[in-house]
């Protein structure tokens, strides 16, 4: 890491820029909570850059561990706020401008890189759910046993995959996925196969499973709009029918096929 830093702070210093060590830092993917520092030496002089445990990019908050605890703490602390303001002016606002309030201000706090954030530990997820529950209930007066945030996880992996299948991505989700091979059991499906060495925190494992447990009639829809709404409809519509649903927040948990 040093010999890249020593390139980057030469290449400024070629192009007559200077080298901010003060809002400079770095971060090492590893398990230690001691952060650490580099002290290079350039032209007689050192420099010191010190190492960051924690910082946000794009509005994701990125910790050295990966397992996303401040990020989710990060959308409680947002989300709270903006609950209480409505939960104060409940008895004012009818529910078709809560339900609004809730749209615009909180869900897409949820929705945000959700299948980023999504790894995080199964304990982290069960309170951005209750969360999650406690913005339903004000909203819309919805039950305790209303669905879980899981189900627009599995909804936003859905789509990401009916747009990877039909060629409406990057050009770098092409090779991620490849069906199984003529003659197994399931390529007559077009299911897509999974690894037994994929681990299943894996974008390439969740995404596939995702894929695979649709059913054909799904997949064939001629546009992501049809299919969203075909299969969010769909899936609430099985999920209240079902009397043994239980929220799951665990991370490779689909709710089972729909029947068509």
């Amino acid at each position: 890491m040093k010999i890249e830093l020593l390139t980057i702070i030469k290449w400024l210093s070629v192009n007559k820029l200077s080298f901010n060590s003060e809002k400079t830092e770095f971060m090492i993917f590893d398990t230690l909570d001691q952060a650490d520092q580099l002290v290079i030496n350039f032209n007689d002089s050192s420099i010191t850059i010190k190492e960051c445990k924690a910082n946000k990019y794009l509005g994701l908050m990125i910790d050295s561990k990966l397992n996303f605890k401040l990020h989710i703490d990060y959308i409680k602390k947002k989300v709270l706020k903006r609950l209480g303001a409505m939960y104060r002016s409940k008895t004012l606002l009818p529910v078709k401008y809560r339900k609004m309030f809730a749209n615009a201000l909180m869900l897409p706090q949820f929705d945000y890189l959700d299948t980023i954030y999504y790894r995080a530990g199964v304990t982290k997820l069960a309170e951005l759910d209750l969360l999650y529950k406690k913005v339903a209930k004000i909203a819309l007066d919805a039950p305790q046993t209303e669905s879980s945030i899981n189900v627009r996880r599995q909804l936003h992996l859905s789509n990401y995959m009916y747009r990877i299948i039909n060629g409406d991505c990057p050009t770098n989700f092409n090779n991620i996925f490849t069906y199984m091979s003529v003659g197994s059991r399931n390529s007559e499906n077009c299911n897509l196969s999974i690894s037994n060495s994929t681990p299943q925190k894996s974008f390439s494992y969740l995404g596939a499973k995702c894929w695979n447990n649709l059913h054909h009639s799904l997949r064939i829809l001629p546009d992501i709009d049809s299919f969203s709404k075909s299969y969010k409809s769909k899936l609430l519509s099985s999920m209240a029918s079902d009397p043994n649903y239980i929220t799951n927040n665990a991370i490779n948990h689909l709710y089972g096929l729909i029947d068509a």
